[in-house]
């Protein structure tokens, strides 16, 4: 009849099936459920703003020209990511982004402050003064007179499934980039 190899062939062989199924159904109850829409609020301190013409980014990387202009600034964050955490979420990877237009490109996004949420207890931000944790520089290297308005994106990569994500609508933050703010 069978030998003990082929037993444990057919046996394993019938696990990873129903492990693959089970999982498969668990992404595809993930994906249709979705996730909550988040009500988040970002409000920039103005007196923060500057500009400032250096060679070397607030990240240390070499820019190749002195005259390279970095916008420096603080703002507020309270957003609420609780109602995203279900049986399926890892985590939530979250960034701020400031969103621009310059005379060269339409549309420009340049990525400010990230983090990773990994609980649920992690999920309520109630941030205050917070400093742009990378870079804010143009294409052209330098700032004139660009209105910048600021968004909140959000991952939220699950054990099981696709990545889903959401983002805020641009919020007017009334930053005006320019070497005047320096």
């Amino acid at each position: 009849m069978y030998n003990l190899q082929q037993r444990a062939n057919v046996l394993f062989s019938f696990a990873i099936t129903a492990i693959g199924t089970i999982l498969a159904l668990v992404a595809t109850i993930s994906s249709i459920s979705g996730y909550p829409c988040i009500e988040s609020d970002i409000k920039v301190d103005s007196n923060t703003l500057r500009v400032v013409s250096r060679r070397y980014g607030p990240d240390y990387y070499d820019y190749g020209t002195p005259k390279s202009h970095f916008a420096r600034l603080a703002f507020d964050l309270d957003a609420d990511f609780t109602p995203i955490f279900n049986w399926n979420t890892k985590q939530v990877f979250v960034t701020v982004i400031a969103e621009y237009e310059s005379k060269t490109h339409d549309r420009n996004s340049v990525v400010l402050w990230d983090t990773i949420i990994k609980s649920k207890e992690e999920a309520n931000l109630n941030l205050r003064n917070i400093a742009n944790k990378y870079a804010l520089v143009d294409v052209s290297r330098k700032w004139s007179h660009q209105q910048a308005n600021l968004s909140l994106h959000w991952d939220v990569t699950p054990y099981v499934g696709l990545i889903q994500g959401g983002h805020t609508p641009s919020q007017p933050a009334n930053i005006i980039l320019s070497p005047a703010a320096t």
